[in-house]
Parts: structure tokens; sequence; C-alpha cells
């Protein structure tokens, strides 16, 4: 079972991350152990897909037996015992962050120059100062993407209403404020390297 990290950083948040090495049919067979009705497995053609799905799911129930994933009508998911849950997936790697009281938010992104041409679509001048690196980019590119995960909802621009502060180069921690026209929030944020990925998550 290859779990990358499982790591409680508060008492109510909790943080997994899954690095997939294996065929479909052994993660098929890793989760029917844990109970899981093969019934219901997610129906595609594209195995990387079925396999991150897989992966999700073996991770929450290293957290919690006989817990579902559910979706909301945006397609924001949530656990069936009421727990909030976040999830990402990039190539090899899965991700989760769960929390018991509030939204959660995470993504995971690889350092890699296509950032770079999409950067206009994110940054707003004041990112842009203290962009300056491709590692940087990508966090300010991962910690929106996890903010729009938190906010959960749609008619967001990226520039004009998520932002980041108190980045810094010394410190994986930062805030994030999402601020639309209803709805307004500062969540402490943080990131780590995950060999040549970054991820970045709500707290």
């Amino acid at each position: 079972m290859p779990i990358y990290e499982t790591k409680k950083i508060s008492i109510h948040t909790k943080v997994g991350v899954w690095n997939i090495t294996e065929t479909t049919e052994e993660l098929i067979e890793s989760i029917e152990k844990k109970g899981f009705d093969a019934s219901t497995l997610l129906i595609t053609k594209n195995q990387q897909r079925l396999k991150q799905w897989l992966a999700t799911r073996l991770l929450v129930y290293h957290f919690y037996d006989n817990v579902s994933i559910n979706y909301n009508e945006n397609g924001k998911p949530h656990l069936s015992n009421g727990y909030y849950i976040s999830i990402t997936h990039s190539n090899h790697f899965v991700a989760i962050v769960i929390n018991e009281k509030m939204d959660c938010g995470i993504d995971i992104e690889k350092i890699s120059e296509k950032v770079e041409r999409i950067n206009h679509k994110f940054l707003n001048p004041k990112d842009l100062e203290n962009v300056t690196s491709l590692s940087d980019l990508t966090i300010y590119w991962g910690a929106k993407e996890a903010l729009y995960k938190y906010y959960g909802q749609k008619e967001v621009l990226f520039i004009e209403h998520l932002f980041i502060e108190n980045f810094s180069k010394n410190s994986n921690s930062f805030k994030g404020k999402i601020k639309m026209p209803n709805f307004k929030i500062e969540l402490n944020m943080c990131w780590e390297k995950i060999d040549d990925y970054l991820l970045v998550y709500t707290l």
C-alpha cells in the first residue's frame, strides 16, 4: 500500500497522499478488502482516472471505515459521516484533506513551465510582485485552486476573487483570501514539496 504520507495537521484536519504504483486490479483488490462494493466502481475507459478514483477512496478508508464520498449539485465532495473533504490528483499522485468542522481545499501541481503559459489567468499585479520563480508560480496556482475548491461554487475569477497574502520563501505557511460579493473569508494555508510536485492546502 503506497501511502506517501498521512498526517494530522490540526485537531480537526488530516492530510493524506497516495503514490500510485499499483495496477488497476491491485487497487480494486485492496478496496474490496475494505468492504467496498465493486459494482459501484467508476465507469470509465481511462485507466489513470480509475486508479486515481480508487486511490482517493483508499485514502479515505485509511482514516475512516465505511465512509463514502458524495457530491453536491456543484460537484463539491463531502463525506457520508458529515465531514468535509477536498480531493486533488496529478499523474500518479492523489491527495486529500479532511476537515471535521469546516470546508477545506487542496491541490497538487507538478512544477512545470506550462503553468507560465496561463499565469495571466490567475495572477494579479500584486501576485506578480511576489512570484520570482517557477516554484512560486506553482504554489500560487495550487493555492488559488485550493481556495476555489474550498468555496465550491461557480462564477469565481481567480484574479479578482482569490488572493494570497503573507507569502514568503522562508516559510511554508501563508494566508489565502476569498472575496466574493456575498462571501468573504481569510484562511491559513500551507505548502509542501513532494518530489517534483507542490502540494497546497487550507488548514
